[in-house]
């Protein structure tokens, strides 16, 4: 047994501890700000409210987010190799690059018809378009160089060397 006067199951209770007068502090000078009060070790500050989590009624549904489709490599490949062939069409590269533009952008066409969630039909087409328009550069440019042979007897690039 104890002999503090108190019963089983209860603390006992200590008065607080004295606290000591912060000293005035002297002014340096006239209207100085006064030195900070100390605060008494026990005061706790006051928690942050925890508020409660709120439900969105059923007017407002959650937005379906529908993720964005895939593009088709082949008619990323049909729009770059269409402007290549348009780009380089004074070179033996453009013959290449607009037959590969013809080709993938067919088989890109192909690829975004059967299957729904592949994009890119639009970069399909418009490398099919660069890609027989870059042919028809080629071909025109071909008729011009057979036409000078035949009625020139030379090549036009040629006798612009020779004239001189």
């Amino acid at each position: 047994m104890s002999d503090d006067n108190t019963t089983p199951g209860e603390h006992p209770v200590f008065p607080p501890a004295p606290t000591a007068a912060p000293a005035a502090a002297p002014q340096a000078y006239p209207g100085a700000p006064a030195a900070p009060q100390a605060h008494p070790q026990t005061q706790a500050y006051p928690l942050a409210p925890q508020y409660p989590t709120q439900q969105y009624p059923a007017q407002y549904p959650a937005q379906q987010y529908t993720p964005a489709r895939p593009t088709s490599g082949l008619a990323v490949t049909s729009l770059i190799t269409g402007i290549a062939g348009i780009v380089f069409s004074w070179t033996f590269v453009a013959l290449l690059a607009s037959i590969a533009a013809v080709i993938t952008g067919h088989m890109a066409l192909k690829q975004t018809r059967s299957n729904p969630a592949v994009a890119g039909r639009g970069m399909a087409i418009a490398g099919l378009i660069m890609g027989y328009a870059g042919l028809a550069i080629i071909a025109l440019l071909i008729v011009v160089a057979i036409i000078s042979f035949l009625f020139l007897g030379s090549l036009p690039f040629l006798l612009y060397g020779v004239a001189g």
